[in-house]
């Protein structure tokens, strides 16, 4: 995959910290900014898949077996609501 390097514009106490947290881990500020972007891109397409499996959750919910439900819905409302009210 090709790098590509960008400037990036920080404030004084934001390159503090980087520069504190990176010295703790004992890498470069680059390196701790590259796993922080990477982490972040990790989390949302983590949460972007977790949302479109929860959405896709629905398909098929509903699925009666029949085929031309589109056609006879209020047919198969009224038998449902027989079955019920007999019940």
């Amino acid at each position: 995959m090709k790098t590509i390097t960008t400037p990036i514009h920080l404030d004084s106490s934001q390159f503090e910290i980087l520069s504190e947290e990176s010295k703790r881990r004992k890498i470069s500020v680059g390196e701790l900014l590259h796993s922080l972007v990477k982490q972040y891109l990790d989390e949302i397409f983590i949460s972007r898949k977790r949302d479109q499996a929860d959405f896709m959750s629905i398909v098929g919910l509903g699925d009666s077996g029949k085929h031309d439900v589109s056609e006879n819905h209020d047919k198969y409302l009224g038998e449902l609501i027989a079955h019920e009210h007999l019940r």
